[in-house]
């Protein structure tokens, strides 16, 4: 019952800041180029964390840096 009620108010909070306008989560910061290269190198064969080594981010807060690797 207080899992329920927690998860209520988070999914209350969560309405609430998109109507203000805000976003849920981080920023995309991928673009058709990375995502195209990403899904060559996975067709390959090649791990997920080797394909984020690979990768830079090139725009946003994370620019130049490699993207965390998906779960």
């Amino acid at each position: 019952m207080k899992r329920e009620c927690i998860r209520d108010r988070t999914l209350e909070g969560h309405e609430s800041a998109r109507r203000r306008g805000k976003t849920i989560g981080g920023a995309g910061v991928t673009d058709e180029a990375m995502l195209d290269l990403a899904l060559h190198l996975r067709s390959q064969s090649m791990s997920r964390r080797d394909i984020a080594t690979r990768l830079v981010i090139t725009k946003g807060t994370r620019r130049a840096s490699p993207p965390h690797p998906p779960p």
